[in-house]
């Protein structure tokens, strides 16, 4: 059976997962570099922009609800096109922190299949719950993951290949500008189904809500500690290059695809809640080691496997979430819990940036025990369902 909606919604997102396989590699490298920012004036630049995001994915998600998630989802994708566009064009720092924010530039790559990707993940989850029925729903989303992060896994190697060429590897805004128009061209052809919320506001199933939303906050800060400023926290301790950086990034994106394989299987036996919470535990174990690896190998190794099972239960934590609250507010209990990730998130790269001038080697290990609480907060909300599958 073919699912129109989910079909295009996973299209055009790949599109945008291809741009965010370098643009989590190359916005911060250009802000350093072209720009010659302070390494404390990068982390605000990306700490602003993220709290901007995580403002918007929380008010355009409930705003897709209640007005229509398929007119939203195009609104993001042209607003996306059009900052793209218009990058490389200012030095004005508020100007580069808006565009970074509204343009979802730092929602990641290795780390956005839908759900993680701010704005877009929040509505297009929705989308695709719509069409799905509850026990086909991980399955879907796990497929769909795994095209987003071929596409992201793409976007990693293509640095390597126009570095190769000699180009400019910083034109490749305009690439993410190109494919913001395609995806949302593509999105005119989705049906809407007319499903609205009454209220603007969440007001039924706000208390599950709040307790999905608590464990995004330290999941949010430990890793927005690291990963917007991956690339360069690699450069300071290994010297390594924006093209050796940009191999790993495609790297940890096939062990999120061979992850995102095997764990959406494994939870039907296991169950959701025990997937997500033994991935997790493992994802930030990793994350802890990489602060005492003594050469680029181990780092890239460990940041492989913190990848794998970071990522790789996520469509069994979005169908856990879409199935514990009402069909007409999905999208905006995807808004409240990236507000609450993305937030938490935001003050990452400000702390990195304070971090990054004498205790950089550190940040892992900070940001790995933060994380820690994540799944633990997963188990005490939720441990009336520990056993279901």
């Amino acid at each position: 059976m073919l699912y129109k909606n989910t079909t295009i919604s996973i299209i055009s997102r790949a599109m945008v997962s291809f741009s965010y396989g370098y643009l989590i590699v190359i916005l911060p490298l250009y802000l350093l570099y072209v720009l010659h920012y302070p390494l404390i004036i990068v982390g605000s630049i990306l700490f602003a922009a993220m709290l901007l995001n995580s403002v918007m994915t929380f008010i355009l998600g409930m705003a897709a609800d209640h007005y229509g998630r398929k007119y939203v989802l195009m609104i993001l994708y042209l607003v996306f096109a059009v900052v793209s566009l218009l990058f490389l064009y200012t030095r004005n720092v508020y100007l580069i922190t808006l565009f970074a924010g509204i343009g979802s530039f730092t929602a990641g790559s290795t780390g956005g299949p839908i759900g993680s990707g701010g704005p877009f993940g929040a509505v297009q989850n929705a989308v695709i719950a719509e069409e799905i029925e509850k026990k086909k729903l991980p399955k879907i989303l796990g497929y769909a993951a795994i095209i987003e992060m071929m596409a992201a896994m793409a976007g990693s190697f293509i640095i390597p290949l126009v570095s190769s060429f000699h180009f400019y590897i910083y034109d490749l805004f305009y690439v993410s500008a190109a494919f913001g128009f395609a995806s949302f061209f593509t999105s005119f052809f989705m049906k809407d189904f007319g499903v609205r919320s009454k209220k603007f506001l969440p007001s039924i199933s706000y208390r599950n809500i709040a307790n999905l939303s608590i464990p995004t906050i330290p999941c949010g800060l430990g890793s927005g500690m690291i990963l917007p400023v991956l690339a360069v926290w690699l450069e300071f301790r290994y010297h390594s290059s924006a093209s050796t950086v940009g191999t790993l990034f495609g790297i940890i994106d096939i062990a999120v695809v061979l992850s995102l394989l095997l764990m959406p299987r494994v939870a039907k036996y296991v169950g959701r809640l025990k997937i997500i919470v033994i991935s997790r535990v493992f994802a930030s174990l990793s994350l802890i080691a990489v602060a005492f690896s003594p050469i680029f190998l181990v780092a890239a190794g460990l940041l492989v496997l913190r990848g794998a099972f970071a990522m790789g239960a996520v469509p069994v934590r979005q169908s856990f979430v879409m199935t514990n609250v009402h069909e007409t507010e999905r999208a905006s209990t995807n808004g409240a819990t990236s507000l609450n990730r993305n937030s938490a998130s935001a003050f990452g790269p400000l702390i990195s940036g304070f971090m990054l001038s004498d205790l950089y080697a550190y940040i892992p290990l900070v940001g790995g025990i933060i994380t820690m609480a994540d799944p633990i907060l997963y188990f005490v909300m939720f441990k009336d369902q520990w056993n279901e599958k």
